[in-house]
């Protein structure tokens, strides 16, 4: 075995990196070009062009393609926008030979034909869509859907908003000692149908379909069973057509050909016709119904002279049009309590352009010193002279920057605080302080004594005698990954052990997913779905693989040379799984964990989810963006190391909105505020537990790990102090196992000098964890 260097001759070799090479800025753009009338009910936009240019869209109609989009131009009228993107593909080579090709057991449902040869997303916000029965729901955020077809009397698209008065809290936990502060197990959100979008052709048999799929988006095609039954289900001539976008204001049903039927299940107390006409051609109906919540509808034929919405209650629960057949938009949105008429102003004065998806965009010029920043075009249809609304997220409007202005209109999000609508179509949000960190924590030379770092080095000498071998042959990519990188952040290098895996011979080695398009372990298709914390379902790769991708940059910046090719072929696959930058990657979907609209990851891959989307560990999904930046910075891709810092960034935003949650948090009822961390943060659901543990140490604690040096930059002195005051102090004591140990290295922050007198005694360590870098990490804490 090739020995390690011990941690004190690592910090001797942490010398310049090598020079960055210029960035190159040539690449391909894309023309947005505008389509005719008709083309607005081709259900997935057929007719869509790219070519080598980006130009403005004309504004000549009210309805335009989804394709058009006036707010990626320049302000000069018809300037041509030049784009140096940093979303460039790391490779379009594919996958290494070393993952055997292996067809996914589980198969993409009601996947558009032409959209399933690529990429597949497995952990965006709409997967329930394309899994099992597809009825799961979804959250665009303000608004749940859902896909009903099990419910005579509800076929079609499902709408749900929860007000935070309706929210159900889980029972009282007796932790927390912060006054006023609640601890509630969970709270979750009862999806309930205010509204649905229907056609009276629609039964039972009535199909759906999904495609186009985006960072941000998808489009969701209902059509009547008789399309299948000629044969033209994927190129229907009767549909609604459903744009399903994130922070939209209206839900909005483009109609060919059907008479739209409207739904609900809290039942429909009034339906009133505005009296006064809207302006081109627009009517509107409000829809009171049995909890007193309003909720208004806006239609317009697609032809001038087409005929208006005419609509009658059959009963309660369903609305039906006596107009017959309808061509064109039908838009609806709710109204928030106590702000009805100035709410519904700010409606009517954006009815009529709606987005059908966005467009993110990440160039060089953004970046400039220590600054940051990435832009959200939201691709517009409909009348796009009108004002466009599109509701935030309260990291966003920490951030927003330039043209966007906030309106008064408001609605609740399921879990993370409040939604205010904007103006604005393209949003550029700037962050003024982006995150850069080396190896080794900032200053750690002039705060680590030389008796800390004596007595470090003969640590060190008793670690290295150490099995790396034995420790890291296991039969979990996770805790292998975790042994990896514990063994090198002692080491700072670790060639035998990394080879295994560089070669694929562990015990359980990754093949290539040809049906989802991934790497995967082989484990769980040969012994079920929850084998590895569900790797095979794409469950936790930002987590798994954000720890090789740390040991690889490890090895690489301090031994440059070592089976060069090898090294950066290896880790380059694990970053195009996890976090390829760029659909001209034809073999991984793009960033298929990170969350560009949230602003984190979601860990849950291939699942279907009552509840959407989760995220656990906030701790570890920050260790792949590190692991990004660092590998970027020893593979001289300076695009890598910006991108990496800047999602590093983005997340200890959210991270500190909405998952570790100080006294003052606004984003969380008052009622679980006093848990201090979220839990489990599904989309529609907080719960204040784990996957693996109820224990209050692991609760707490999995937000701690990998304690690198970016750790402390997310988790603010003030939070841990509560934390620590609230929860931890009365527990850590009765703690006998190597969770001990993570706490301590925590509270090292609060005080270094009592953490550092406990990892000189005898203690159990985590096994992501060795006592020469708890040592380090503690002694380079700053005061």
């Amino acid at each position: 075995m090739i020995h390690c260097l011990t941690l004190v001759v690592a910090i001797a070799l942490i010398v310049r990196l090598p020079t960055i090479a210029a960035i190159n800025q040539s690449q391909n753009q894309k023309i947005i070009r505008q389509e005719s009338i008709a083309d607005i009910f081709d259900p997935f936009n057929v007719n869509r062009m790219q070519q080598s240019a980006e130009v403005c869209p004309r504004k000549d109609t009210v309805f335009v393609s989804d394709s058009s989009n006036a707010a990626m131009c320049d302000s000069e009228v018809g300037k041509i926008e030049l784009p140096d993107t940093m979303l460039r593909p790391i490779s379009t080579d594919p996958p290494l030979n070393i993952f055997r090709p292996h067809a996914h057991v589980v198969k993409p449902m009601r996947v558009r034909v032409r959209d399933r040869a690529g990429p597949l997303p497995t952990n965006k916000f709409y997967g329930n869509l394309i899994l099992g029965d597809s009825h799961a729901p979804l959250w665009t955020h303000p608004y749940g859907l859902r896909w009903e077809s099990n419910d005579v009397a509800q076929q079609g698209l499902g709408i749900s908003h929860i007000d935070d008065n309706m929210k159900v809290f889980g029972p009282e936990q007796p932790i927390s000692e912060v006054p006023g502060a609640g601890t509630a197990k969970y709270y979750i959100n009862p999806f309930l149908v205010s509204m649905g979008l229907s056609a009276t052709e629609f039964d039972a048999e009535h199909d759906m379909t999904v495609g186009d799929f985006g960072e941000f988006d998808c489009t969701m095609v209902l059509s009547p069973a008789s399309e299948r039954a000629r044969g033209t289900l994927e190129t229907p001539s009767s549909f609604i057509r459903v744009p399903i976008v994130r922070g939209m204001a209206f839900i909005t049903g483009v109609y060919q050909d059907l008479t739209p039927q409207i739904f609900s299940s809290i039942l429909v107390r009034t339906l009133t016709r505005d009296a006064n006409p809207m302006m081109d051609g627009w009517i509107k109906y409000r829809f009171l119904i049995e909890n007193g919540i309003t909720w208004l509808l806006y239609a317009k034929p697609d032809r001038p002279r087409g005929p208006a919405l005419h609509l009658k209650m059959v009963n309660q629960r369903k609305i039906t049009a006596t107009s017959g057949k309808f061509r064109g938009l039908i838009q609806i949105a709710k109204l928030p309590v106590g702000r009805e008429a100035e709410s519904e102003r700010i409606y009517d004065n954006s009815v009529g352009v709606y987005t059908t998806g966005g467009e993110l965009v990440v160039r060089q010029k953004y970046f400039d010193g220590g600054e940051g920043g990435y832009r959200i075009d939201w691709r517009l249809a409909g009348d796009i002279n009108k004002q466009f609304i599109h509701f935030t997220l309260p990291h966003h409007r920490a951030v927003l920057t330039g043209a966007s202005k906030p309106t008064s209109l408001v609605l609740p999000s399921t879990t993370k605080g409040k939604m205010v609508a904007y103006v604005g179509s393209s949003w550029h949000l700037h962050e003024s302080e982006r995150l850069s960190i080396g190896f080794l924590p900032k200053d750690w030379s002039s705060i680590v004594t030389q008796e800390q770092l004596d007595m470090i080095r003969r640590q060190a000498q008793q670690d290295v005698e150490l099995d790396f071998d034995r420790d890291t042959n296991l039969d979990s990519m996770y805790f292998a990954g975790k042994s990896l990188a514990k063994f090198a952040l002692l080491n700072l290098v670790l060639k035998k052990s990394f080879e295994r895996f560089m070669d694929n011979r562990q015990k359980f080695p990754l093949v290539y997913d040809t049906t989802w398009k991934g790497l995967i372990s082989i484990q769980g298709l040969e012994h079920g779905a929850l084998a590895d914390f569900g790797n095979s379902w794409y469950n936790d790769h930002h987590y798994h693989y954000g720890y090789f991708i740390h040991t690889a940059a490890i090895i690489r910046h301090l031994d440059p040379t070592w089976r060069k090719d090898d090294v950066t072929s290896f880790t380059n696959n694990l970053l195009r799984d996890v976090a390829n930058p760029s659909p001209d990657d034809p073999h991984f979907p793009v960033f298929r964990s990170f969350d560009w609209f949230m602003g984190h990851s979601w860990s849950q891959g291939i699942f279907v989810s009552l509840d959407g989307k989760d995220e656990e560990s906030t701790s570890e999904d920050i260790n792949l963006y590190y692991a990004l930046s660092l590998w970027g910075k020893v593979s001289n891709r300076p695009e890598l190391d910006q991108l990496g810092q800047l999602m590093l960034t983005i997340a200890r935003r959210t991270i500190q909105n909405y998952f570790l949650l100080e006294d003052d948090n606004m984003n969380h009822p008052r009622a679980f505020v006093g848990n201090k961390v979220t839990g489990i943060l599904f989309e529609n659901k907080v719960d204040h537990s784990t996957y693996f543990s109820p224990r209050i140490e692991c609760i707490q604690g999995i937000q701690m790990i990998p304690a690198t040096p970016a750790l402390p930059l997310v988790r603010r002195r003030r939070f841990v102090q509560q934390e620590w005051d609230s929860l931890l102090r009365p527990h850590v004591k009765q703690i006998e196992d190597g969770w001990r140990s993570i706490l301590m290295m925590n509270y090292g922050m609060l005080d270094k000098d009592e953490a550092w007198r406990y990892f000189l005694g005898p203690v159990p360590l985590d096994d992501g964890m060795t006592k020469t870098w708890a040592m380090f990490f503690v002694a380079s804490l700053q005061s």
